[in-house]
């Protein structure tokens, strides 16, 4: 994974602890490339030595007096990075670790040139990202460093945005995941989940958001906001299924499909609360082993949240079909999911030349009156299915034309 540490992150008093989460996921064997963010830090740096910043096309031209203040920040926390990465006192998270971080000419860079008559001078944009040493130090198990400097061909030295940096890192590497580091203001600004569809629709996307888009654009499927500020939240987005800051993603983060024998323990889990409560029928491992083509489920990230069923009976004068097994993971109702499946098995049955579905329930009636259901009696039910009913339930009956 490539994670891009902005210029906040880097001056946040939760960079030490931020460091800790990096030196865990390296631990687990993550091959981890990290690149500095330092635009507002050399802001700040700029500011505090008198030398005026001039931004055409909301990027910055790069004198040479402006270079080498770019150089001495990126150097500086640098150093002040590979530091925290050396720690190795006993009674910390680091204690015993022996981390590697390496950095070099990984970039090569070229001017940007001039743009409607502006000379950007010492701003550059990446040329190319040479991934054969970086892939070599990420399989001995270092982590790679990367800053905002490029080296060019003629041996100079060009200002290069971070983020484009970061991004061409990621695609270069074909990275899992491409991850910035930030503040929380910007985590609580943006919905948790987006698809890069979605994302182009925003009317004003923030500038780490659009880095991400961008990200998207050229491969990487996930990409992520985490916020610096909060504990753990770089191995709370990793590791749990909701997360704790911003993903974006080529598609969905929520799949329906047919289920497969690979979901079936996911099903149960699901099933096994409205079996004990009496509004299921109980089924076990094996009849749900022979009934699996019968299921779909939503999944999130791997994790099955949702299903449903569709049992077809062939009837004398049409065709129907029973819709059963609806549930929805208690952490995750009040999402429409519960529509979407009917919707899907709706279409699903009437692909499969069915004209009527039918349900039969005994505490969730509004809900299908509210999907377009009609109550019907007993005697509209199949005959197999009529002679299987339950009078003493007092299952209502309700039925849908597709």
């Amino acid at each position: 994974m490539v994670i891009l540490l902005d210029g906040y992150c880097l001056q946040s008093e939760k960079l030490t602890q931020t460091v800790y989460d990096i030196a865990l996921l390296h631990s687990l064997g993550i091959k981890i490339a990290l690149v500095l963010g330092t635009r507002a830090l050399i802001d700040q740096a700029l500011e505090a030595a008198g030398v005026d910043s001039e931004l055409h096309l909301n990027k910055r031209i790069t004198t040479a007096r402006i270079l080498e203040i770019a150089k001495r920040v990126s150097g500086r926390f640098r150093f002040e990075l590979e530091a925290l990465f050396s720690a190795a006192l006993p009674n910390t998270p680091m204690q015993g670790s022996d981390i590697q971080m390496v950095s070099g000419n990984f970039i090569t860079a070229k001017p940007l040139g001039i743009i409607e008559g502006k000379d950007y001078q010492f701003t550059g944009q990446v040329r190319k990202v040479d991934a054969t040493p970086i892939t070599q130090q990420l399989d001995n198990n270092a982590i790679v460093l990367l800053s905002n400097i490029g080296f060019s061909v003629t041996g100079e030295c060009f200002n290069v945005a971070a983020e484009n940096v970061a991004t061409a890192v990621a695609k270069t590497l074909h990275a899992d995941k491409f991850i910035i580091l930030s503040q929380q203001q910007e985590v609580d600004a943006l919905p948790k989940e987006l698809t890069l569809s979605q994302a182009q629709q925003l009317n004003t996307p923030s500038y780490n958001l659009s880095c991400l888009m961008k990200a998207c654009e050229q491969g990487i499927k996930r990409c992520h906001i985490v916020s610096v500020e909060q504990d753990g939240a770089l191995l709370s987005e990793l590791f749990t299924t909701d997360g704790s800051g911003i993903m974006l993603s080529q598609d969905s983060f929520e799949a329906i499909h047919i289920a497969e024998n690979k979901d079936i323990g996911g099903i149960m889990q699901l099933l096994q609360p409205l079996e004990e409560a009496g509004q299921l029928v109980k089924r076990d491992r094996e009849l749900l082993e022979q009934e699996i083509e019968h299921f779909i489920v939503i999944e999130r990230d791997n994790k099955v949240i949702a299903c449903s069923a569709l049992y077809p009976y062939e009837g004398a004068n049409t065709r129907m079909a029973e819709v059963a097994c609806v549930a929805t993971d208690s952490h995750y109702q009040g999402g429409q999911r519960a529509s979407k499946m009917l919707r899907f098995l709706e279409k699903k049955a009437k692909n499969e030349g069915i004209k009527q579905v039918f349900v039969l329930t005994t505490q969730t009636a509004h809900f299908f009156l509210e999907q377009g259901f009609t109550e019907a009696s007993v005697d509209h039910l199949p005959s197999r299915k009529r002679d299987l009913y339950n009078f003493q339930r007092g299952s209502k009956v309700f039925i849908k034309n597709v």
